[in-house]
C-alpha cells in the first residue's frame, strides 16, 4: 500500500495563481472569502494527511517519526517530524511521484541526491522501520545508510542490507547480504521496507508488504549505529543523471510490535534442475498450514498459481518441502508461497527471483524452453 503523505486533492497553486482563478468581476470581499476558504482547505488536508499517517499500520504499530512526500517545492521539508538539513544542490522536488503526484529527482547532473536526516531522538532507537517508494534508473545504490554500520539499498540491481547488532551478552556482531530479490526495470514504483523489531531480534525486508528476506538474530539485540552518523537517503543514487522522480513517500517508524506470522520459515530458494527450476523451502514451526500454494510471476503484481505442497498443518520440527516449475520462464521470475487457509497478501508471505538464461537451459528430445512472458 502506499503511505498517503499528500491530499490527493490538494492544489500546488501560488497565491497570485489562486487569485487569478476569481472572475474579474469578483469583489475584494468574494476574493477574501475564496482565499481563506482555500487556504483553510489546504491546512485541514494537510492535517488530514497527518492523521492517515500516524493511523496503525497491519505489519508495525510504531509511531511515525519521520514522513516525506516530496510535494512541495522545498524537498527539505518533512510532512511529519523535523526537516531534513541538506540536499545536492542539483535535487528537486517534480511531478512524477507515485499515484500521478510528486517525488523526489537528483536533477539532470550525475551529482548524487544525499538528502542528509538529522540525527533525532526517534531515530536512535534500538530498531527502526524504514519504508519508501521506489522505481529502479540505476544498478546500485542506497535508500537509506548511517555511517559504516547501516545500509539498505541495493547492489547490481539487488535489495541489499547490511545492519550491526548489540547481542545480550555485550557483543556487537554484523548482518551483510545483497539478497535474491532483484527490483525489476519497469519504471513502476514498489514500497521497499526494512524492519528490525529488537524484541524478538527478527530483521525483515518487504517489497510491498511482502517479505522477500529475513533474518533471525538473538531476541533483544538492539541496532547499533554511532549516534553522531549522518543518515543520508540517496547515498550513491543520481538517476543516471536523468531528471526523473525516482523516490516518494519515505517513512520511519519507531518499531514496537509486529504482526504474527502463520509458520516459521528456514529457508526458500530456487535452483535449476535439467530443464525445471526446483524450489525447496523449510519450516522451524507451523501453525495450521493446510496447503502451501506456489505462485510465479514476471513483474510481481500479476501472479499465477502454479501448484499446491500439503502441509502439517501444526508442527514444531523442522519439515521440508520441494516443488517444481515445468514451465519455467527465461529472463527473471518471481516465486512466492501462500496458504490455502490465509490470504496470500498477508506480509509473511516469501517471494525469491530466479534468473534463467537461455544458455541455462539443455536442450532434451520433445522439450523447449518456455519464451513468453506470463500478462
Amino acid at each position: 500500500m502506499a503511505y498517503n503523505l499528500r491530499p490527493s486533492n490538494r492544489q500546488k497553486l501560488s497565491t497570485v495563481q489562486k487569485g487569478l482563478l476569481i472572475s474579474g468581476g469578483a469583489s475584494v470581499l468574494t476574493l477574501a472569502i475564496y482565499l481563506g476558504i482555500t487556504f483553510n482547505t489546504v491546512d485541514i488536508n494537510s492535517s488530514q494527511a497527518s492523521v492517515q499517517l500516524m493511523e496503525q499500520d497491519p505489519i508495525n504499530n510504531g509511531d511515525v517519526v519521520l514522513g516525506f512526500g516530496w510535494d512541495e517545492s522545498i524537498c527539505l521539508k518533512a510532512d511529519i517530524g523535523t526537516d531534513a538539513i541538506d540536499i545536492s544542490v542539483n535535487a528537486e522536488c517534480i511531478p512524477g511521484g507515485k499515484d500521478s503526484t510528486w517525488g523526489l529527482s537528483a536533477g539532470n547532473s550525475l551529482k548524487n541526491l544525499n538528502l542528509i536526516l538529522p540525527s533525532i531522538e526517534g531515530l536512535n532507537n534500538d530498531g527502526i522501520d524504514i519504508a519508501i517508494d521506489y522505481r529502479r534508473l540505476e544498478k546500485s545504490g542506497d535508500f537509506y545508510t548511517r555511517g559504516k554500520e547501516f545500509n539498505f539499498g541495493m547492489k547490481d540491481g539487488k535489495l541489499a542490507i547490511k545492519y550491526t547488532l548489540l547481542a545480550p551478552n555485550g557483543k556487537s556482531y554484523s548482518i551483510t547480504e545483497t539478497t535474491s530479490y532483484e527490483i525489476p526495470e519497469d519504471m513502476e514504483y514498489r514500497n521497499y521496507r526494512f524492519i528490525y523489531t529488537p524484541t524478538n531480534g527478527k530483521g525483515e525486508i518487504l517489497v510491498d508488504k511482502i517479505v522477500v528476506w529475513n533474518n533471525q538474530a538473538v531476541a533483544q539485540s538492539k541496532l547499533f549505529w554511532k549516534q553522531n552518523e549522518k543518515i543520508v537517503i540517496g547515498n550513491e543514487m543520481n538517476g543516471e543523471g536523468k531528471p526523473i522522480a525516482f523516490f516518494d513517500n519515505l517513512v520511519i517508524r519507531k518499531t514496537n510490535q509486529s504482526s504474527k506470522i502463520p509458520m516459521e520459515l528456514l529457508s526458500f530458494s530456487a535452483d535449476l534442475n535439467g530443464q525445471f527450476v526446483k524450489l525447496n523451502w523449510h519450516t522451524a514451526k507451523e501453525f495450521g498450514t493446510d496447503h502451501f500454494i506456489i505462485e510465479k510471476s514476471t513483474d510481481t503484481k500479476n501472479y499465477k498459481e502454479i501448484g499446491k505442497v500439503k502441509g502439517k498443518g501444526q508442527s514444531n520440527s523442522l519439515q521440508e518441502y520441494a516443488f517444481q516449475d515445468s514451465e519455467p520462464f527465461i529472463g527473471i521470475t518471481y516465486y512466492r508461497l501462500a496458504l490455502s487457509n490465509h490470504n496470500s497478501h498477508s506480509v509473511w508471505v516469501p517471494v525469491i527471483a530466479f534468473r534463467l538464461k537461455p544458455e541455462q537451459m539443455i536442450p532434451t528430445a520433445g522439450a523447449s524452453p518456455n519464451l513468453s512472458s506470463e500478462k
